[in-house]
């Protein structure tokens, strides 16, 4: 017995001494925001022959607080077996760390361009949000922060060629396709999944995609749009109508539609932030 309760304090007080996990494949940094009152949390994988006399682009990946892990993970098995080119992978989240209500008010008004008081309410509400609550809307602020703020830092310290992707699930998926019809020219390659199209104030990503089309004929983008088979008939359609748009109304953009059979919207996650990864930036199959 003696000897039972000698090892489980050992056992006690090994566990009490850990550290908390940290990302094996990727470099943490932590961007302080004068445009927005909050801390951006970077995280930075490189493809593993990365040489300073090269460059090479950089693929932003949103919802950071439950991609990162999954997104670095898979940059290191896509690469490994040398399916993608080689790309900087940089995920971002807020200061929430481990807080999921943190989580839920920081990314609100990040990722959403048009305002929505009743979602903010209604969501509030679900999510068991204190007061102020929630607020939408702050998505163009967001998008300073990335192109004042997270752009330069990634880009003064490490070896890029002026090339970037940007990928989001859900809210971020909403981003996502906001910023495509809004500020094409800041990235090349756009991974919408999941998309909060049809929750967001009717569906007004149809707006901003006719108000570009008015005045673009072009739009000489990368883009991949999925969603999970289990997240609704209405969704899916939806998202496969504004790939028939975007195809019907710019003759250079190349995309690629898919439904993940059988995954929720949580579940989905995962599958859809590699295989985003691999068609954006999937290497030339040789002949």
């Amino acid at each position: 017995m003696k000897k039972i309760i000698c090892l489980l304090c050992l056992l006690s007080l090994g566990a009490s001494a850990q550290e908390p996990l940290t990302n094996p494949n990727a470099t943490g940094y932590v961007v302080k925001s004068k445009i927005n009152p909050m801390s951006y949390h970077l995280g930075v994988s490189l493809p593993n022959n990365y040489d300073t006399k090269k460059q090479y682009p950089v693929y932003y990946v949103l919802d950071g607080f439950y991609s990162a892990e999954i997104a670095h993970g898979a940059h290191k098995t896509l690469k490994f077996y040398n399916e993608i080119e080689d790309i900087i992978v940089v995920t971002i989240a807020g200061n929430e760390q481990n807080n999921t209500t943190a989580w839920f008010a920081n990314r609100w008004p990040d990722l959403t361009f048009s305002p929505n008081p009743s979602d903010d309410s209604s969501a509030a509400i679900s999510w068991k949000i204190p007061a102020p609550g929630l607020k939408s809307g702050g998505g163009e602020r967001f998008l300073q922060v990335l192109t004042k703020e997270i752009f330069p830092f990634i880009e003064q310290r490490y070896s890029t060629n002026g090339h970037r992707g940007i990928s989001g699930h859900s809210l971020g998926g909403l981003f996502t396709g906001n910023v495509l019809f809004r500020s094409p020219e800041l990235f090349d390659r756009y991974g919408i999944n999941s998309p909060s199209f049809l929750d967001w104030n009717k569906n007004d990503i149809l707006l901003a995609e006719k108000k570009f089309s008015e005045t673009h004929k072009s739009l000489p983008v990368k883009v991949f749009l999925s969603f999970g088979g289990l997240e609704g008939a209405d969704n899916i359609e939806n998202l496969r109508e504004i790939e028939r748009l975007m195809k019907a109304h710019y003759a250079d953009i190349v995309t690629n539609y898919v439904v993940f059979e059988n995954e929720t919207h949580a579940s989905v996650a995962s599958a859809m932030i590699s295989r985003s990864m691999r068609y954006l930036y999937a290497r030339p199959r040789k002949k």
